[in-house]
């Protein structure tokens, strides 16, 4: 059973379609992708997964469960995380403090239950140990007590994807996570995420617009154009058919 199933999944807005029909699975495990033109309805699938929308038509499910037009955080519960086309930080905490708050929200209860809870202190500090080992395991350890907003901005984006990691997640939907990077960010990001999928057993959903980055990292890139799937499939499928070339591409990508 796939982790995540779309079938027959519309969303309208008034007399647009922003997605339509979609048929869509990725498998648990896997690193795959979405790609197209800008406006192919990309992070509106993701949105669909996450929701952000209810689907007008159509099932959305994952590991198992109808999740079609449940609140986020019902959806974020299940296990399902994402990131951002513009990083979401909280910019004047540190990282260490931004990731300490994606796991207090994640994994307990309110702050007054806690307080009154004995051994809370204890938590607290098991709370900072477990975001610092997050954060080293992003290779983001000497940033801790910096604020979010004096990081480098590849290093943003991999405390976006540190506080994701916090949720727990098997899914893991990340929107443009190598737009800005230079050619050297990249190769790293690429090796990044290739870990974190042995390291915490993750399935992994990207977003990008860099192809060569996509290709060289995901094993099944499924195209959007105008809210349609236009292909589907292993990237040297993808990379010469002719229809993504005619939409998308322009041209024959190299491997």
């Amino acid at each position: 059973m796939p982790l995540l199933e779309l079938e027959g999944v519309t969303l309208r807005f008034g007399g647009l379609r922003a997605v339509s029909e979609l048929d869509w699975q990725v498998e648990r495990g896997a690193v795959a992708a979405l790609i197209g033109p800008n406006g192919a309805g990309k992070t509106t699938a993701f949105n669909l997964v996450t929701g952000v929308y209810p689907p007008s038509e159509g099932s959305v499910r994952f590991d198992g469960r109808e999740i079609g037009g449940a609140p986020p955080h019902r959806i974020a519960g299940l296990g399902v995380a994402r990131t951002f086309q513009n990083i979401r930080l909280f910019r004047g905490l540190s990282a260490l403090e931004n990731v300490v708050a994606a796991l207090a929200a994640a994994h307990r209860p309110g702050l007054a239950e806690v307080l009154r809870a004995p051994g809370w202190q204890a938590r607290e500090h098991a709370l900072v140990a477990r975001a610092r080992e997050l954060l080293g395991r992003l290779g983001l350890e000497r940033y801790a007590e910096a604020r979010a907003d004096a990081l480098p901005y590849g290093e943003q984006r991999r405390l976006e994807i540190a506080r994701a990691l916090a949720t727990a997640p098997k899914l893991l939907l990340l929107d443009e996570p190598a737009a800005g990077m230079n050619p050297a960010e990249k190769d790293e990001l690429r090796d990044l995420v290739a870990r974190l999928r042995g390291d915490f057993g993750l399935t992994i959903v990207l977003i990008d617009h860099d192809v060569r980055f996509v290709m060289g990292l995901c094993e099944r890139i499924t195209v959007l154009d105008h809210g349609e799937k236009i292909a589907e499939g292993a990237p040297e499928a993808v990379r010469s058919d002719p229809r993504v070339i005619e939409a998308y591409l322009g041209v024959d990508v190299p491997a």
